[in-house]
């Protein structure tokens, strides 16, 4: 008689299956009916399990700054933002930022979340403190969360000083490298903060996640030289653009040779749904209220990940780390309503996001045991449901257990 660590019993698979799942030592070890002793038994009660939800993108070194704000100082554009960041960062402590962090990450994982990747500022206001706060606290979190951490150059690349802390905080620590060429000050300096960033990442064999064209405004659209230099650069799969929301502003034929280039250059493309519905750029028109071409990318074979990225700070005060809550936003702002996009959503929310990561995330046997049950029987639900999960499982342990009434429907 096999014995096992846990077995999760009467669960829904998003593929059909209907059984128990049975886990041993940190992998999915048997599917379907499983017999046998087990250490722990969990009876789903015909509840779908899915691999853990990706936060691929957040700013941790930034949440919960709220306390530090003043009412008139709410609701300014990203322009204003960014200047009243380098005041309150000017007081970061490394001690602060990792509290701070660890309340939000407890937050996520308590909504299923088993895997972050943050940014962390690395620039001449923050110095290298927040970077050594996050970096702190991924040792903390690390039976709770895999965290991939990102040296950010919240203020700009294209200085010896600001060059120097990118390469330090690489040899810190930091898994990646980041990039904003919005914060310079010319579109051909923003190229120029693109170039640099790939002479950094090719020099250290490191992947690139930049953040481009949040604005919303045509005119700013720095996307297609990104695919254009990731191609020319032998690149291609190493470089992810997040947010990209220019890409709903410009031409139809415009957007549609960028996204043909970006999918040969094999890039991957990160939304923040909430944080990306309130840009404000100054623009009247806003297709797909300032969030990217999602369904467009997607069809052109482009994977789509989903992220937080701020969370009750300077640029968006709202949030509770609930990728749940993000689902349900850009489900609601992009139309991914019909049949069938549930299960799509639930896919950029968990395995688009894991495989940005190099994570083996999956439900099937091999596969590390990161897993969230819900209380609902099919996708659709999974959505429109409690944000809090009856059951969290990450490396194989069973580290939250909540179970609510039962909330969901028959199998359609």
């Amino acid at each position: 008689m096999k014995e096992w660590d846990v077995v999760l019993r009467n669960v829904s698979t998003l593929d059909g299956m209907r059984g128990d799942l049975a886990i041993r030592g940190d992998k999915i070890a048997a599917l379907g009916e499983v017999s046998g002793k087990s250490k722990v038994d969990f009876d789903a009660e015909g509840g779908l399990v899915f691999p853990g939800f990706v936060n691929a993108h957040t700013h941790l070194d930034k949440v919960n700054l709220l306390s530090r704000m003043i009412p008139q100082q709410f609701g300014k554009s990203l322009e204003e933002n960014r200047q009243l960041l380098r005041s309150l960062k000017a007081e970061y402590s490394p001690e602060e930022i990792c509290r701070r962090a660890g309340q939000v990450v407890d937050e996520m994982f308590a909504y299923g979340t088993t895997a972050v990747r943050t940014q962390a500022d690395v620039d001449p206001t923050a110095k290298l403190g927040a970077l050594e706060g996050i970096l702190a606290l991924k040792q903390k979190v690390t039976s709770k969360v895999d965290l991939q951490i990102i040296a950010f150059p919240q203020e700009g690349v294209l200085t010896a000083e600001k060059t120097e802390l990118l390469e330090e905080a690489i040899a810190m620590g930091a898994d990646m490298l980041g990039g904003l060429p919005a914060v310079e000050a010319t579109p051909e300096e923003g190229k120029r903060h693109i170039d640099r960033l790939f002479d950094i990442a090719q020099k250290r064999d490191l992947d690139l996640e930049i953040q481009i064209d949040e604005s919303n405004d045509p005119v700013q659209f720095l996307l297609p030289y990104l695919a254009e230099q990731t191609l020319a650069r032998e690149y291609a799969g190493r470089v992810c653009a997040t947010h990209c929301i220019s890409l709903s502003a410009v031409p139809d034929d415009t957007a549609g040779r960028t996204i043909d280039a970006m999918a040969k250059a094999k890039m991957r493309v990160i939304v923040t749904p909430s944080c990306n519905m309130i840009t404000k750029s100054g623009l009247a028109a806003r297709r797909y209220n300032s969030i990217t071409r999602v369904k467009e990318l997607m069809d052109a074979g482009v994977p789509v990940a989903v992220g937080t990225d701020n969370i009750r700070d300077i640029f968006y005060p709202l949030g509770n780390g609930s990728m749940l809550r993000e689902l349900h936003v850009l489900a609601t702002s992009v139309r991914l309503t019909g049949y069938g996009d549930a299960e799509r959503l639930i896919g950029m929310g968990t395995v688009e996001g894991a495989q940005l990561m190099g994570l083996e995330y999956g439900v099937s046997v091999g596969k590390r045991a990161d897993l969230v049950v819900a209380s609902a029987g099919w996708a659709q639900e999974v959505i429109s449901g409690p944000e809090t999960l009856p059951l969290v499982v990450k490396g194989g342990r069973i580290l939250a257990w909540n179970r609510p009434e039962p909330h969901y429907q028959e199998w359609p």
